[in-house]
């Protein structure tokens, strides 16, 4: 009984429970959707497509960062679910991303990105994120916590009115 419970916490601590979630089926999203992924996934649960509610994102696991972004003059406090749980959960294969918002927006991100721990805000500074606030999701980096993140060419990947990845 000891060695089952220390295999357990083994199991716990090297974060292989989280792998037995991702391989399950994709339920039907019950609210509205607000973040479709496509492209090389193997998980799906509308045709091709991985379609998620509010309730399905915030089962992948919460995760937050304060940081400063080009939008704001203080640091803000970003809550959401980690990018990596978002397309561990769909099977997805790859090597980057394309990311696009409600009114067309695209970007191109590098699943290297990873390596920074990106997240897919709901919230900033205790409050959901509604369309007119770049809601309802956005795609937040660390920015304080890496140099290399402080560039026009990672503020380009802050995506707000995120609702598509297409992984590529």
């Amino acid at each position: 009984m000891r060695y089952i419970r220390l295999l357990g916490l083994l199991a716990s601590f090297l974060g292989w429970n989280s792998f037995a979630g991702a391989a399950e089926p994709l339920p039907l999203p019950t609210g509205p959707v607000l973040l479709t992924i496509s492209g090389r996934i193997d998980r799906t649960n509308a045709g091709q497509e991985a379609r998620f509610d509010r309730e399905m994102l915030e089962a992948l696991g919460a995760a937050s960062i304060t940081t400063f972004s080009i939008m704001s003059a203080t640091r803000q406090f970003f809550e959401g679910v980690p990018l990596r749980s978002a397309l561990e959960r769909v099977g997805a294969s790859g090597t980057s991303i394309v990311a696009s918002a409600l009114n067309s927006y695209k970007i191109t991100i590098p699943l290297e990105d990873l390596k920074y721990e990106p997240i897919i805000a709901m919230r900033v500074d205790g409050q959901v994120l509604k369309l007119r606030d770049k809601g309802p999701l956005w795609i937040v980096y660390p920015r304080d916590e890496h140099p290399a993140l402080q560039t026009p060419i990672y503020d380009a990947r802050w995506i707000w009115q995120l609702n598509k990845l297409r992984v590529e």
